[in-house]
């Protein structure tokens, strides 16, 4: 396997999971109530991590196409 196809797989897991996780963590966001302040704070941290790996799923499958 080259490095290319690796970055390709390596892009697109990532790019699914932050997906399908994101998805479960947004239900999760709306089931919390709107005053417990704690949950909604690991959340966005949680959120943030998310974007964080959506973006590095794109850039791993920009640069597996590039190369």
């Amino acid at each position: 396997m080259s490095t290319k196809e690796f970055e390709l797989i390596f892009g697109i897991l990532c790019l699914l999971i932050s997906i399908i996780w994101g998805y479960y963590e947004i239900k999760d966001w709306n089931k919390t109530k709107k005053d417990d302040y704690i949950i909604k704070s690991f959340s966005i941290e949680i959120i943030g991590g998310l974007i964080a790996f959506f973006m590095i799923g794109i850039a791993g499958i920009w640069i597996g196409r590039t190369k």
